[in-house]
């Protein structure tokens, strides 16, 4: 599998970037039809229409989210410090690899930097620059409190899911790593996310409460 891996590895990582572009640019220009129909929409057209730009919204993050994380995948199962050692052309297939890989990444980042801006344009109350790193804190503040409510229940509801998907997959790991011998890395690389989420949620319920 790593080698059959390492034979699809530009190619994939090819196939990956171009059908990302495509199905953003295919969903992202749907969205711009909403925006510029929702300024001038009355109030049921404008509920169904902002509906229709919370969900075009979601399928981006969605799209940007698994072409990163196949672009991880296919990266990670086959780069190795034996392409330095293997010869020129494994060595060029690894750096083109790379340069694909990194030509994703920035495409990802470009693209949520247009949809933000796309709102921002909508909606000129939505606050926060991209490129800053209080840019979720500020675009927190400038949301209305219904908008509000429906991030803070979002939130807890991903953090319940993340509770049960973490315990699910440290049973996987070390089932994985009894009978496949995987090494018990991936098992400690769970405990810590499970540990930083938990520790972290617990804090800032401990800081939230001092202040109310």
């Amino acid at each position: 599998l790593t080698e059959a891996t390492r034979w699809l590895m530009v190619p994939g990582l090819l196939s990956v970037l171009v059908v990302s572009i495509a199905a953003y640019e295919i969903c992202f220009k749907k969205l711009r039809n909403v925006c510029d129909r929702i300024e001038d929409a009355e109030d049921e057209e404008f509920h169904r229409l902002d509906y229709e730009e919370e969900r075009y919204g979601a399928i981006l993050q969605c799209i940007n989210v698994v072409a990163q994380v196949l672009c991880i995948a296919l990266l990670g199962s086959g780069y190795s410090m034996r392409y330095i050692h293997d010869g020129r052309t494994s060595l060029v297939k690894f750096l083109t690899a790379c340069v694909l890989f990194l030509i994703c990444f920035f495409y990802c980042g470009m693209a949520q930097a247009r949809y933000v801006k796309l709102l921002q344009k909508v909606h000129p109350e939505k606050k926060g620059d991209i490129a800053s790193k209080d840019f979720h804190k500020q675009w927190l503040e400038s949301c209305d409190e219904a908008e509000k409510e429906a991030v803070y229940q979002s939130s807890y509801s991903t953090y319940i899911f993340s509770g049960k998907l973490i315990g699910i997959l440290l049973v996987v790991t070390m089932i994985a790593h009894l009978f496949f011998n995987t090494g018990v890395f991936a098992i400690v690389v769970v405990g810590v996310i499970y540990l930083c989420i938990t520790v972290k949620y617990c804090v800032s319920c401990v800081k939230l409460k001092n202040k109310l």
